[in-house]
């Protein structure tokens, strides 16, 4: 995956999203994140298009190292096993493929909690590919080989990622142009919390 399209996924992630799961298994790792702004095709015109969930898999030579500066030992542990906790991204704080970017982020949190194959600063020099992230008290850094992209409708391709940040933000604009009117879309809170310049 280019990095361009991954800079889009990114800002589509980080604007107002939040890291909802994880899950290992094998040599995979996967971080979940919910409202992310790509448009959802999936949806009747009744529901809101954003994105519910999205999921970015690592494959091959998969780590993961969360961070955090709370006084509880079993945060990650609720973040896998209770779906009401979510912790939001602090806005484009998601970056993919940066390992300048990773290292100051491991350096801004008092614990480092390798979740899987994560061997220091040597893990983050040999991946191929990395996705960090601040969520005000944690964050994380995973990476592996090869990413993949997959929501409600299956594997995300470069292409389908690009069109869908592309239609979102045509819909987002659609959104605040009709709110209001008796052809308003269903209230939408990825839409509703990113409030248009000119609405101010």
């Amino acid at each position: 995956m280019n990095i361009n399209t991954l800079n889009i996924l990114a800002d589509a992630i980080s604007d107002v999203g939040s890291w909802q799961w994880w899950y290992t298994t094998g040599d995979m790792f996967q971080v979940e994140f919910c409202d992310v702004q790509l448009y959802d095709e999936t949806k009747t015109e009744k529901e809101p298009h954003t994105t519910d969930v999205l999921a970015v898999r690592f494959y091959g030579h998969a780590f993961a190292v969360f961070l955090d500066n709370l006084d509880e030992d079993d945060w990650y542990v609720r973040l896998y096993d209770d779906d009401s906790v979510i912790y939001t991204i602090d806005t484009y704080d998601l970056v993919f493929d940066n390992r300048q970017d990773a290292e100051r982020l491991m350096n801004n949190y008092k614990h480092i909690l390798s979740i899987k194959d994560f061997d220091g600063l040597d893990t983050l020099s040999s991946a191929k590919h990395l996705l960090c992230a601040r969520c005000g008290e944690v964050g994380f850094v995973v990476g592996g080989d090869e990413i993949v992209v997959a929501g409600k409708k299956g594997i995300y391709t470069e292409e389908e990622i690009e069109t869908a940040a592309g239609k979102w933000g045509e819909y987002w604009r659609t959104y605040w142009k009709l709110r209001g009117t008796k052809d308003a879309y269903p209230k939408d809170y990825a839409c509703e919390i990113t409030i248009p310049v000119s609405k101010y």
